[in-house]
C-alpha cells in the first residue's frame, strides 16, 4: 500500500452526499511531469466475497435514491468507514495518469493507497476556485486544465459531451419542486476524472487477462452533422439520443463510442453499484495476489444485474410519475409549453416531449387532433386522471 497522504487531495461532491467515494490529486515529479491521481474508496478491503454483506449488496444491485427515500446498497457502518472525508485517512484504489500534450494517456498505474483529503468541496466551491484561480489552489486549477485536455482528446475520437441542463425532483418542506441542474465546469472535470478511471481500469484488467464487465455503446449517425443541423434547437441532444444505442455489458471489451474509448468499465462507485464493486474486487484481488474472479461469476452477476435493473427502472419510473403528478396538480397552470420529440406509441398516445421551462424530458400521454412533427412547440394543459399517468391535452 502506497502512502499518498502527503498529496493535496480534493473531494468535490454535492452539498449532502450519502456516499463519498472519489477524490483527485495532482503530483508533479522530476522533469515537471504531472500525474493526475484519481482515488476511489475501497470497501473491498472491509469484507470478502460471498459474505452476508456481499450477498445482500449483490441482491440489491445498487443504492436507491428516490424523491423521499434513500436505500443504501451497503450497511451504514461499511459506508461510514469507506466514505472519503476531509482530514480522514482512507484506504483507496488509486490510479496515476500521465497525459501527453494532446490529452492522450501515455502512462498509468493502479495501486492500493492511503490518502488524507485536505479539502471537501461542493461543486459551487470548486467552480469559485476555477473562476478565481488563486495561487494557493494551483493544484486544483492544473487538474482542471489537464482534465479539459483529456476531454478535448476524447472529442476528437468521437466522444459526445452533452451540454444541456437537466432537472431534479426534490421535496422542500413537503412541497414538490423541480430544480435546474447545470453542467458546470466542476461537474465536467469530476466526470472526466471518473471516465479516465474507468478507462485505465479497463486497460489494467485487459492487460492482466482478467475478466470484467465491459460497457459498450454505439452511435448510429454522424452526431456532428446532426448537432449542426439542429444547432438552434433546445432539444438537439434529445434528438441525438434517439440515434444512440443502449449501452450493454459483456465480458468482452468493445468500443464505447459515446465516450470515444476502445474499452471501458464503470468502477468509480463501489459503495452504490454492485458491478462497480465486483470490478474493484477483481483489481483489488490482483494487487493483493488473491484468487481472481472467474468468468462464470462475472457472467452470472451481469445477467442478474440486467434483470434487477428492469425492476429498479420501474421503481424510479413510478416514483417520478408519482411526484411529477403532484407537482403538476399543485402548479395548476392554465397551460404548459412543450416541444414534441416523437411518438413512442401513437395508438396509445404515448409521446416523448420536452418541457423547456423545467428542463424536463419525459414520456407523457398526449391527446392532439392534428399531425405532429418533431421539434414543434405546443401549448398543452395538464389533465388529472385516475391512472397515475402524466396526461396532457392540446
Amino acid at each position: 500500500m502506497k502512502d499518498l497522504t502527503n498529496l493535496k487531495t480534493y473531494i468535490i461532491d454535492s452539498d449532502s452526499p450519502h456516499e463519498i467515494d472519489d477524490a483527485i490529486s495532482l503530483e508533479i515529479t522530476k522533469g515537471n511531469k504531472k500525474k493526475i491521481w484519481i482515488h476511489i474508496s475501497n470497501p473491498c478491503s472491509l469484507f470478502s466475497s460471498e459474505t452476508s454483506i456481499d450477498l445482500d449488496a449483490k441482491k440489491k444491485s445498487c443504492s436507491l435514491y428516490l424523491t423521499d427515500q434513500y436505500v443504501p446498497m451497503l450497511p451504514k457502518n461499511i459506508i461510514d468507514e469507506a466514505n472519503l472525508c476531509q482530514n480522514k485517512v482512507s484506504n483507496t484504489i488509486s490510479a496515476s495518469i500521465e497525459l501527453d500534450d494532446k490529452g492522450s494517456i501515455i502512462n498509468y498505474e493502479i495501486i492500493e493507497a492511503m490518502i488524507k483529503p485536505k479539502y471537501q468541496l461542493t461543486y459551487d466551491d470548486a467552480n469559485d476556485i476555477f473562476e478565481i484561480e488563486p495561487k494557493e489552489e494551483i493544484d486544483l486549477v492544473e487538474l482542471k486544465n489537464l482534465l479539459l485536455k483529456s476531454i478535448s482528446y476524447r472529442k476528437k475520437k468521437g466522444a459526445i459531451i452533452f451540454e444541456t441542463p437537466t432537472c431534479k425532483l426534490k421535496l422542500d418542506e413537503g412541497k414538490v419542486v423541480l430544480t435546474r441542474v447545470d453542467k458546470t465546469i466542476a461537474h465536467i472535470v469530476v466526470a472526466e476524472a471518473m471516465i479516465l478511471m474507468g478507462y485505465v481500469t479497463s486497460l489494467y484488467l485487459f492487460n492482466n487477462n482478467l475478466v470484467a464487465a465491459y460497457r459498450s455503446q454505439k452511435i448510429n449517425c454522424n452526431h456532428n452533422d446532426l448537432l449542426e443541423r439542429y444547432k438552434n434547437s433546445e432539444i438537439k441532444y434529445i434528438l441525438l439520443k434517439q440515434y444512440i444505442g443502449k449501452s450493454y455489458i459483456t465480458t468482452k471489451p468493445n468500443s464505447h463510442e459515446c465516450l470515444g474509448l476502445n474499452m471501458y468499465v464503470q468502477c468509480t462507485s463501489p459503495l452504490r453499484r454492485y458491478l462497480d464493486l465486483i470490478i474493484q474486487r477483481q483489481v483489488y484481488n490482483k494487487i493483493k495476489n488473491y484468487d481472481e474472479i472467474s468468468s462464470d461469476t462475472f457472467i452470472k452477476v451481469i445477467d442478474e444485474s440486467r434483470i434487477k435493473q428492469i425492476e429498479i427502472n420501474n421503481i424510479y419510473k413510478n416514483d417520478k410519475l408519482k411526484y411529477l403528478s403532484l407537482f403538476f396538480i399543485k402548479e395548476n397552470k392554465k397551460d404548459y409549453k412543450i416541444i414534441f420529440v416523437k411518438w413512442i406509441n401513437h395508438k396509445r398516445n404515448i409521446a416523448l416531449v420536452y418541457f423547456p421551462e423545467y428542463f424536463l424530458e419525459i414520456l407523457i400521454i398526449l391527446y392532439v387532433s392534428i399531425d405532429i412533427y418533431s421539434n414543434k412547440v405546443y401549448k398543452v394543459r395538464y389533465n388529472i386522471n385516475d391512472n397515475n399517468n402524466l396526461e396532457f391535452i392540446y
